[in-house]
């Protein structure tokens, strides 16, 4: 009976070690204090480099500076970098608009451990560019090419002509815009974002 009691205890401390084992996050990982960030949680964090839609690649990467209010109120938060890219890019053209899709892949903790991150832009502020010089630049070499053709018609209305075509013709080409850097950008999760693990 002793012996078989023994050996039962060994099982079961064996048993309770095995446990143990299984629960323990994989070798070489180790969890952040840092909670889940909950579907639906929004992100705002400033972004550290400029973005141009002019110029502007797929694939170009940036990054989010973390700042309050953090993720569903978790302060361990504080300090975190978003990261993501260009995932899309229209240059701004004659009748058409312009448009930069950002792609969120990951959210990084001070300490390095890292979460998966989807999401959507709730907010930002992009700054148009300046349209004046392609409005003038229309505006004189439609005053040229009207004058030309208004001395072969024989009228002297054909410069006011140009000039106003080529305005509107200018002001129907759409401008590029910029996100400056530290501009403030806000993201809403798409799904939720685990616990940043270390490696």
């Amino acid at each position: 009976m002793t012996i078989r009691f023994a050996a039962s205890r060994r099982m079961a401390a064996f048993a309770i070690a095995a446990l143990g084992i299984a629960v323990l996050p994989p070798f070489g990982y180790v969890a952040s204090a840092a909670e889940p960030i909950p579907e639906g949680a929004t992100v705002a964090g400033t972004l550290s480099a400029q973005l141009d839609s002019g110029k502007a690649q797929v694939g170009d990467g940036f990054s989010l500076q973390v700042v309050r209010p953090y993720p569903d109120g978790d302060a361990s938060y504080a300090g975190a970098v978003v990261r993501g890219h260009v995932a899309k890019v229209i240059r701004a053209g004659q009748g058409r608009k312009p448009e930069l899709d950002l792609a969120f892949d990951s959210i990084v903790l001070p300490d390095g451990s890292s979460s998966p991150l989807t999401g959507h832009v709730l907010t930002v502020q992009p700054k148009k560019k300046s349209n004046a010089p392609t409005q003038a630049a229309g505006a004189g070499i439609g005053m040229i090419v009207g004058n030309f053709i208004g001395k072969k018609i024989g009228t002297s209305l054909g410069g006011l002509a140009g000039a106003i075509g080529g305005f509107l013709y200018a002001s129907n080409h759409k401008t590029d815009f910029v996100v400056p850097s530290q501009s403030l950008v806000t993201l809403q999760i798409d799904q939720q974002v685990p616990r940043p693990q270390a490696r």
